[in-house]
């Protein structure tokens, strides 16, 4: 299992939101950069980054924060935030991004979705689902989309989805830890994709329960940041 720490950016700073509430911020003085750059240095390999005012925006923000995130830090980052058009998602494979996190775009267009993954490979394509508790949300949260978790996972794995970025938007950026029922309904719905856990990871224990369920990866941001859960802790899993 790999630990991904996050960094949310909105208005080229760091930021945590509450439940993808916009209103319920928290900007940290840490500059994204040289946040990625620390997070290479303890020993992490991945980095996921959410364009904030990309995903209320409809379309990329802070390109140029990213790649540079991307070329500075030397991790392997996935990003995702108003990620709707292929030209927006190419700019981002060509230029060092790992993998794009594709959420609006899979619930809407399923078939372009599809496409994606056949021309830039399973493995650069994330499918990233947000839900409050039944509910898929799209458009940075805050809109309910017209299906069902379970009917969109199935249709997205036949047209070739590997990846799963799993967001629990009731535990995120509330450091209340994670529901493992949450976790282990998806697994065992779909056991063979790669489900990576995102929302409310607070304490090692949280990862070691996820680890215990067989999860791809874990996703934690606000616990990183202000020390609730500590690098050495969680060394078995780092690089």
């Amino acid at each position: 299992m790999i630990i991904i720490p996050a960094i949310d950016i909105m208005d080229g700073q760091v930021v945590r939101l509450k439940q993808g509430e916009f209103g319920k911020k928290k900007r940290y003085s840490t500059n994204p950069v040289e946040l990625a750059i620390s997070y290479k240095t303890a020993g992490f390999s991945h980095l996921h980054v959410v364009d904030l005012d990309a995903a209320k925006a409809g379309k990329p923000v802070n390109q140029l924060l990213v790649l540079d995130i991307v070329r500075q830090s030397g991790l392997r980052v996935d990003v995702g935030g108003g990620l709707k058009k292929e030209k927006d998602i190419a700019f981002f494979l060509e230029n060092g991004v790992s993998a794009v996190n594709i959420g609006s775009l899979a619930v809407k267009e399923p078939e372009k979705t599809a496409e994606l993954i056949q021309k830039y490979g399973r493995d650069r394509i994330y499918i990233s689902l947000d839900l409050l508790e039944e509910d898929v949300r799209i458009h940075g949260w805050q809109e309910k989309a017209p299906v069902k978790w379970q009917e969109l996972m199935q249709s997205l794995i036949e047209a070739g989805a590997k990846t799963f970025v799993m967001t629990d938007i009731s535990r995120d950026g509330m450091l209340s830890g994670v529901s493992k029922d949450f976790y282990q309904r998806i697994q065992d719905a779909f056991p063979t994709v790669r489900l990576i856990a995102s929302g409310g990871v607070t304490s090692v224990e949280d990862i070691y329960m996820l680890d215990s369920l067989g999860v791809y990866g874990v996703i934690t941001g606000k616990a990183l940041l202000e020390g609730k859960l500590k690098t050495e802790e969680l060394a078995e899993w780092l690089c």
